[in-house]
């Protein structure tokens, strides 16, 4: 039976059709099939065949419409970013001795055209502050002033480290790190704790220290009055109680708290000296010599 060109291509494109729902490569569409044109076969859900009747005059050719790819690259925006990573740990630090406070930046950039300080919240005092490529001392707090030390030996490799020096009581606590390049800014925080040399030292221990001195002299003093009394038992007698017989009545007559202030300054002469000498040094340490 004769048919016309264009009933053959239509035969032609039903029978690629029914061979093979979604040949080829395909383009997803969703979750509906959908009818190609010139088809009575619907094609698979979320596909299409590359394969269409040709459009326009001419409708008895075949025309390849394969799917195109647009890819989707997501854009990465590399304007210097960075964190900013300080220490894991606290820091610690004895009264009157240094610290250093180490931060640096990830990934590693140099950082001597950026502006880098510390300051301390919850009221943002400035500890130290690196701005122009020189450090901003007029902009420090007062109580850091020519006590702050900013280590710039790593700082093209993104490392800097703040030192501290005459490390004070007040310095305890939370500290922050900041890198600035332009507008964007990152930070870190990081905890500085003060330890006292003499933390061990507390009042029981200074009046075991100003006692047991005065303790041993007097053993050893009874001691060597046992050892010579042992020794010259009848003429140390004799000579006592000569003593006696020769003693001013008024001697015996001294008043009782007389005796016992007489007493106790052997015992709390070197505890005063030695609690004296304890807040001289404290006080020194903690940076107030007054």
């Amino acid at each position: 039976m004769d048919m016309s060109a264009g009933g053959r291509a239509a035969l032609l494109s039903d029978h690629m059709l029914e061979r093979s729902s979604c040949p080829g490569p395909s383009r997803h569409l969703g979750n509906q099939g959908s009818l190609l044109p010139g088809s009575r076969t619907p094609c698979k859900a979320g596909c299409l065949s590359p394969w269409l009747l040709g459009s326009g005059p001419s409708q008895d050719r075949l025309v390849w419409r394969g799917p195109v790819t647009l890819g989707f690259f997501p854009l990465v925006s590399w304007t210097g970013q960075f964190r900013v990573i300080g220490p894991g740990h606290p820091i610690r630090a004895l009264v009157g001795d240094e610290a250093e406070l180490p931060c640096h930046i990830y990934p590693g950039k140099n950082a001597t055209g950026m502006e880098v300080g510390w300051y301390r919240p919850p009221f943002s005092r400035v500890v130290h502050l690196y701005r122009n490529g020189k450090d901003q001392d007029a902009e420090q707090a007062p109580e850091y002033r020519g006590r702050t030390e900013l280590l710039k030996d790593t700082m093209g490799e993104g490392k800097v480290t703040l030192r501290i020096r005459n490390v004070r009581f007040s310095d305890e606590g939370g500290f922050t790190c900041f890198f600035r390049d332009h507008s964007y800014q990152e930070e870190a925080a990081m905890e500085l704790r003060v330890e006292d040399p003499f933390y061990w030292i507390n009042p029981s221990v200074l009046v075991l220290i100003a006692v047991l001195p005065v303790v041993l002299l007097q053993t050893a003093v009874g001691l060597l009055y046992l050892c010579l009394q042992h020794r010259l038992r009848g003429k140390l007698r004799a000579e006592i109680e000569n003593l006696h017989r020769t003693f001013d009545p008024h001697f015996l007559r001294v008043p009782c708290w007389k005796v016992a202030l007489f007493a106790l300054v052997p015992v709390l002469g070197p505890l005063l000296a030695l609690v004296i000498c304890y807040n001289w040094l404290h006080r020194r340490l903690a940076g107030n010599p007054f």
